[in-house]
């Protein structure tokens, strides 16, 4: 290297780190965020974004788009949604108006508190009785009745042809069918649709053909969501669940009775205040944006920013506001229909300032849920913390914005497909939790989620929208990117390729720390954190996608996760996400060379 380079290099560095270890370091895989003057669309999978776009093109709003790129990614992306699961979804309009949309699963009538006490293939996360009734088509009615300009026939249109078509397995699909392929085996219409000939995973690059999903679609498209919770798709549904499997524990539970009776749901949103930002998110039956609100409301007592984005006295602060908002989620949160969730008390930010006092800057701890005068009930930890899940996140041109979480839980959900149907069919009542604790299994209850769609504004215009995979991982995924937008001031794309945090319960720590000094590190060790997950520069989860808008030029940007595998965020007037990742990248390991080297030996290090 020569030296003049060098020093331009260390001289663009410094400028723009922060004193010592604290500077953010941009990963090997980074890509650059798409930038269009029109709507822009982040997702997990190119079809399902190619899918959104269309709509948009069309003339269609960010509400349309989001539906249409929910029904294709059930389509491209299986292994993580899907007619047959829910999810959430945050909207803000361009006007300021704000809703919540709960289309989360719900337990059939047969659920008791001890359905899931004993012995069976439900303990694997697998089979008949983890499903819970499916809401992910009364949802999308419910979005474009609400909010949409485009008729159910058109939002779905794309998701038909790709699983009448089919479309080129990507690598990620590929790979989940092979660290799955036990389960998928298990069911033999399961391994017909997704098994090369019932045993083996389809091979990146080839071509995946769902008929029978696709006349699934095209019924729905014709029939509305009657057909799904009503006809032929409810009565093979529920024939499904009457046949199950001959494996112990594998009881379907849900009837016509069930199915029929399930209603989408409008919530009141949440809405937070970080640092003069307004956060709109999702209130329970999901925790995730309580969650977020709090430890947002704690964080705002600590100035991170001249503190450093990677540098050990802010990780430290993250993982204590994390173990203290989950200590609270885990004690209080649960279906408001079933249980009286303290919300108001929870995002309170006199509550969050009590809170943050019992942070020891220097010492890390196992924190207890906090006290709100209420009876309260035993924690229920999540048993499942590595759920799939997608998240999509829309700005239209106008500059309305959707946040939408979409899941069938684990990974191919239950793995049971629902005879002649093609619908691979959610697990979520793995989310519920024991007897006795508030998120109990109950006839007609959401289970608890994680899931965290949430929407920044700023000077009126949607600074991020976001949201995450990745079971309880998923709140951490959104919590950094607002962190890392607000704070450090990173645009969507830098939010979300920064070293990733989480720290649940007690005082362990997950850390990906190929871009946090070996000084942090020790710093952390010091303080009392027990880290693990040694990944390297990018862990499996959370998977986050993310968009914005920049602040000097109006632009709208998106971007995907690196740790989704493959670039799939698109803008209308022909913005990709990849199309720069060709460019050499800098800043990475010049910048780990850099930290905690005297300057006058960094020429020899970094050479």
């Amino acid at each position: 290297m020569h030296r003049a380079f060098a020093v331009a290099t260390l001289t663009l560095l410094l400028a723009g780190a922060t004193v010592g270890d604290a500077s953010a370091v941009e990963g090997s895989q980074f890509r650059e965020a798409v930038r269009s003057n029109g709507g822009i669309i982040a997702s997990e999978s190119p079809a399902a974004s190619a899918a959104g776009l269309e709509v948009l093109d069309a003339g269609g709003n960010a509400m349309d788009a989001a539906v249409a790129s929910t029904f294709a990614l059930g389509v491209a992306r299986p292994q993580s949604c899907g007619l047959g699961g829910g999810g959430f979804l945050v909207y803000r309009g361009a006007n300021g108006e704000v809703a919540a949309l709960d289309f989360r699963e719900t337990a059939p009538a047969a659920v008791t508190p001890e359905t899931f006490a004993g012995q069976g293939l439900y303990k694997t996360f697998t089979g008949h009785t983890t499903v819970g009734v499916p809401g992910t088509v009364a949802g999308m009615q419910e979005a474009l009745d609400s909010y949409g300009t485009i008729g159910l026939t058109d939002a779905i249109a794309p998701a038909e042809k790709l699983a009448r078509e089919g479309f080129e397995v990507p690598k990620s699909l590929s790979e989940e069918m092979g660290n799955h392929v036990s389960r998928l085996r298990l069911f033999p219409e399961t391994a017909e649709q997704f098994l090369v000939g019932g045993e083996e995973p389809y091979p990146e690059g080839s071509i995946l053909v769902q008929p029978r999903l696709a006349e699934t679609l095209a019924l729905i498209s014709k029939q509305g969501p009657n057909a799904f919770y009503e006809g032929y798709i409810a009565e093979s549904i529920v024939e499904e669940m009457e046949n199950e499997s001959s494996f112990e524990g594998d009881e379907g539970l849900m009837t016509a009775d069930d199915l029929a009776s399930y209603r989408a749901v409008w919530r009141e949103p949440l809405i937070g205040d970080y640092r003069g930002r307004e956060v709109i998110t999702m209130p329970p039956p999901t925790s995730g944006g309580i969650a977020v609100v709090e430890m947002l409301n704690i964080l705002e007592g600590f100035d991170l920013a001249s503190e450093g984005q990677s540098s050990a006295d802010t990780l430290h602060l993250l993982a204590e506001a994390q173990r203290l908002a989950f200590a609270d989620r885990n004690e209080y949160v649960a279906d408001p229909d079933f249980v009286d969730v303290p919300t108001e008390q929870l995002t309170d930010k006199d509550y969050a300032e009590s809170r943050g006092a019992e942070i020891d800057p220097e010492q890390a701890a196992a924190h207890k849920a906090g006290d709100l005068n209420e009876a309260g009930q035993s924690p229920g930890e999540d048993e499942n913390t590595e759920g799939s899940t997608t998240h999509l996140s829309v700005i239209d041109a106008d500059g309305n914005a959707v946040a939408l979480t979409c899941t069938i839980e684990q990974t191919f959900g239950s793995a049971v497909v629902a005879e002649d149907t093609g619908i691979l069919l959610n697990n979520e009542l793995t989310d519920f939790t024991g007897p006795g604790t508030a998120n109990e299994p109950e006839p007609g209850k959401r289970p608890r989620s994680s899931i965290s769609p949430t929407i920044v504004v700023e000077s009126g215009e949607p600074a991020l929208v976001v949201g995450a995979a990745g079971g309880a991982q998923i709140i951490m995924g959104s919590l950094l990117a607002i962190v890392n937008t607000v704070d450090f001031g990173l645009d969507p794309a830098q939010a979300i390729d920064a070293e990733r945090l989480d720290a649940q319960s007690e005082t362990k720590m997950n850390l990906e720390q190929g871009r946090v000094s070996p000084q942090a590190l020790a710093d952390l060790t010091a303080r009392g954190h027990t880290i693990e997950r040694r990944e390297g520069e990018y862990a499996k989860l959370p998977r986050v996608q993310a968009a914005g808008t920049d602040p000097d030029t109006g632009e709208r940007l998106a971007a995907t996760d690196p740790r989704s595998g493959e670039p799939a965020s698109v803008g209308q007037g022909g913005a990709s996400q990849g199309e720069r990742d060709s460019l050499p990248k800098t800043g990475g390991p010049p910048l780990l060379c850099l930290v905690g080297t005297p300057l006058s030996r960094w020429l020899a290090v970094c050479r």
